[in-house]
């Protein structure tokens, strides 16, 4: 990793997001080799997603049985389709070598101007990793436990007198009666437990989103500053150090368009589903908020995590045309006067090339910026009248 005499250091981004995916070997490896744990953990998810639609076609005549069923099963099918659209593309390998390379000590950096434009995104990306990971951590196996609270109390408060069903922590279609059997009902229970690694899944596809991306804003942050330090030197050598300047430039314009092609059905999947899901969570915490405190509580934090999740891609969306916008500007800061007509010439074509701002997408028709995240809650909120409308 790359050291200097800074106390601060370029951290390994990537770190949080390769161990989670590691767990069920979902990142894409070289060949066509292994993937036996993928698959099982794919023939789970899927097994369990028929099970959640069937219990949804059980329960479509009840209103808050449906709204329940629809807070994990989009991100069941949701996270079912990324871990096989991420295992599955080769270009994202290709993406992952490149910025491990990079962070390895790859990367260039000229003076400490430019380290700290690259550590502010590095920095950002290393604990965002770090800390949401272990935030849906706890997050996902504190709806897992729930269900155990209350008979956990009634034990004690009946002294085991207690005869309600049980519940387990997330819906789905049961063949057979487990609700008064504590042993079947304990074999469910455990067989949902991995249910709680969706959200450590999803967690790790965002945080790889996330360094990908703020990775390319760094490289970019740094192209602009080295083109403003450089390109406004005396004109000596100015069509060489002019010629690196554009190589750079179009390298990771390259990569930015890599990136939209590795993310872009990803972040389309995301865009619908936590857009869907803000909606339904915000309206199961108003209709909790007054019978179950516990579950009011679980389901707040898990409202603030999807919406965090929207603004996150619209933060990263708009810092990456921000940066890309800021090269085109460095470029146009040149001291161009002193300059031969053949560099004026080429100079013109780096301004125009420049001028070609770089977008986060979903999909090929929405560009995440700051201001499309406020119509996602615009609609967002729309919905939730909708939805409260229909239940008065």
């Amino acid at each position: 990793m790359l050291q200097s005499n800074d106390p601060v250091e370029i951290k390994d981004s990537l770190l949080y997001c390769e161990r989670i995916f590691a767990t069920g070997d979902v990142l894409p490896q070289p060949g066509n080799g292994g993937g036996k744990l993928f698959k099982i953990v794919v023939l789970y998810f899927f097994h369990l997603s028929i099970l959640q639609v069937w219990d949804l076609c059980d329960v479509l005549r009840d209103f808050d049985a449906v709204i329940e069923c629809a807070l994990v099963l989009p991100l069941t099918l949701s996270m079912l389709f990324a871990l096989v659209l991420i295992r599955t593309n080769k270009k994202l390998l290709i993406v992952i070598e490149k910025i491990r390379r990079d962070i390895n000590g790859a990367i260039l950096l000229a003076d400490d101007e430019e380290k700290r434009l690259y550590q502010k995104y590095n920095n950002i990306s290393f604990h965002f990793g770090k800390f949401v990971s272990a935030l849906e951590f706890v997050i996902s196996y504190m709806i897992y436990v729930r269900p155990l609270i209350d008979p956990l109390i009634n034990s004690f408060a009946d002294q085991g007198n207690d005869t309600r069903p049980y519940v387990l922590p997330f819906r789905s279609h049961v063949f057979f009666d487990y609700r008064y059997d504590l042993k079947v009902y304990t074999l469910l229970y455990l067989y949902q437990f991995p249910v709680g690694l969706v959200g450590m899944y999803h967690a790790a596809e965002v945080s790889l989103i996330v360094t990908a991306t703020l990775h390319v804003c760094g490289k970019l942050s740094m192209l602009a500053c080295r083109i403003r330090m450089s390109l406004t030197k005396s004109p000596a050598h100015f069509r060489q150090r002019m010629k690196t300047m554009v190589m750079e430039h179009l390298e990771l314009m390259e990569l930015a368009d890599f990136l939209n092609d590795c993310f872009r059905h990803i972040l389309l999947i995301e865009y619908l589903n936590c857009s869907f899901r803000f909606a339904v969570t915000m309206y199961v915490v108003l209709m909790t908020f007054g019978r179950d405190t516990m579950a009011a509580i679980n389901f707040i934090l898990y409202t603030i995590i999807v919406a965090i999740w929207l603004y996150l891609y619209s933060y990263i969306g708009e810092q990456l045309l921000h940066e890309s916008q800021k090269v085109g500007e460095a470029f146009y800061h040149t001291v161009w006067t002193d300059l031969k007509n053949q560099d004026k010439r080429s100079l013109v074509m780096c301004l125009i090339n420049g001028q070609r701002p770089q977008y986060l997408m979903a999909g090929k028709f929405y560009r995440f910026t700051l201001f499309g995240f406020c119509d996602i809650m615009k609609t967002s909120m729309a919905f939730l009248s909708v939805l409260r409308t229909r239940v008065e």
